[in-house]
């Protein structure tokens, strides 16, 4: 194997670097880019080289710890870990190159210290640092794991166990009344609809006021992971005039008449481990996969369109999915098991490559959490759910964090690589799960027009 070269390089600072958004400390950022504008279009063994520079002032108090030095750290796919330390000021970056002999994904972080070797801290009190990457031939990327014989067949059977239950009859509608919304032109609910397992779809529906029958478009959201101890705020947007939403509640709790009690009591009950929220991140989840939490919600994300389909205002025509992080998976979910699904727009999508373990367990970059990788887990792949998205539909993968480890880049690419539908990707340079850098930025957009990739910005 080929072993990564690490080359510590100073260059001029980036002219972008002079940008000014204020003069205190606390707005400083460390920033890097690759020398591609497409960070991930690197091949095999080609140098990689990221340029790092200090952003977010233009000058530093008089008091300012200087030198400062960034101490960083290269992983990747390759199970090579090189570190190292470079100074860097506002007038001086440095640069760092390395390459990968694999196809995959190269990480760097660096992190700010001071002249007294104390880290420096922003307004927020938190590390002034970076996370990011870079990909190598990534079209060529595999799974971590195989993809169930039976994967097809499983999502059949529980769609057909779905749909033995009635639902139409059993919709409950409760009028609720936002102050901060437009309630002359919209009604909104809160939705409850029957389904299989242990709880409802629940969640807010908004539907504008006098729409004739076949005029609207459906699309419903998805929330991110956990479990909230008191009681959900009403629906505060609005889905403009040919639309309605349904803002699906991931675990099909009661939205109204309950107090912050029954939230706590659920809490407990789906977590069984206090506060902290770990439905379906245990191995003993999936020893049986159709009897699991994910099992459940999976169904209430094709339940709420089969509601949403039922509607007589829809137009018979669009159908989107859209939701961030469990969001994204529930969207992708929606992608590979809604019929007639048009349009979907998963961001930092959670769960995909499931088979690649969490925290090091692995050559391969690996997750910080999230799916246990045991052989159950992987019906709920998101990106396994992404080959089924129907050529018809259209995607849009919002954002892919370069130093995201909630929701790795590598299976989020490989969600990206599996859809046979026109699809694009935006990457943004050091964004992990929660944080996007401001701008300026490294941002780069792929697309894929039916499965052929074209490149632009």
């Amino acid at each position: 194997m080929n072993i990564p070269h690490l080359l510590p390089v100073f260059v001029p600072a980036f002219a972008t670097a002079a940008a000014a958004f204020g003069g205190e400390l606390a707005d400083l950022k460390l920033k890097a880019r690759t020398d591609k504008e497409n960070p991930i279009d690197y091949e095999v063994g080609e140098t990689i080289r990221f340029d790092f520079f200090l952003d977010g002032v233009d000058k530093l108090p008089a008091n300012a710890p200087e030198p400062f030095h960034v101490v960083w750290t290269r992983t990747g796919d390759d199970g090579v870990t090189l570190k190292g330390t470079n100074t860097i000021s506002l007038a001086s970056g440095f640069s760092v190159e390395t390459s990968l002999a694999i196809p995959g994904i190269v990480r760097i972080q660096g992190t700010l210290y001071g002249a007294d070797s104390q880290k420096i801290k922003d307004g927020s009190n938190k590390d002034i640092a970076f996370d990011g990457g870079a990909g190598v031939a990534t079209e060529r990327m595999q799974f971590s794991a195989p993809e169930p014989a039976d994967f097809d067949s499983f999502w059949a059977e529980a769609k057909a166990k779905l749909a033995a239950v009635p639902f139409k009859d059993g919709v409950q509608l409760i009028e609720v009344f936002p102050a901060t919304s437009n309630t002359n032109k919209y009604h909104f609910y809160e939705a409850r609809v029957p389904c299989l397992g242990p709880r409802p779809v629940t969640g807010w529906l908004v539907v504008p006021r006098n729409a004739q029958p076949g005029t609207l478009s459906i699309k419903a959201t998805f929330e991110g992971y956990g479990m909230r101890t008191n009681a959900p705020a009403l629906p505060m947007g609005v889905p403009g005039p040919s639309q309605m939403i349904f803002a699906v509640n991931a675990h099909g709790y009661d939205m109204t008449g309950r107090d912050d009690r029954y939230y706590q009591d659920l809490n407990e009950a789906i977590n069984k481990r206090g506060r902290t929220a770990t439905y379906g991140l245990m191995e003993s989840d999936y020893d049986d996969p159709t009897d699991t939490y994910f099992y459940y919600m999976a169904l209430r994300v094709v339940r709420a369109f089969d509601y949403l389909k039922s509607r007589p205002e829809w137009n018979g025509r669009d159908i989107i999915a859209e939701g961030g992080s469990q969001g994204g998976l529930q969207t992708m979910w929606a992608g590979g098991l809604v019929d007639g699904i048009t349009q979907i727009r998963p961001s930092i999508t959670w769960g995909c490559d499931v088979g690649c373990p969490r925290r090091g367990h692995t050559q391969l970059l690996s997750r910080d959490r999230g799916f246990p990788s045991v052989p159950g887990a992987l019906y709920f792949d998101a990106a396994l759910h992404a080959k089924r998205v129907p050529a018809t539909c259209r995607a849009e993968i919002a954002r892919l964090g370069m130093g995201d480890y909630t929701c790795p880049p590598r299976g989020v690419l490989l969600s990206y690589y599996n859809m046979g539908c026109p699809v694009t990707v935006k990457l943004v340079q050091g964004s992990n799960h929660g944080y996007v850098p401001p701008e300026p930025n490294q941002t780069f957009t792929l697309s894929r027009a039916g499965g052929i990739d074209t490149i632009g910005k």
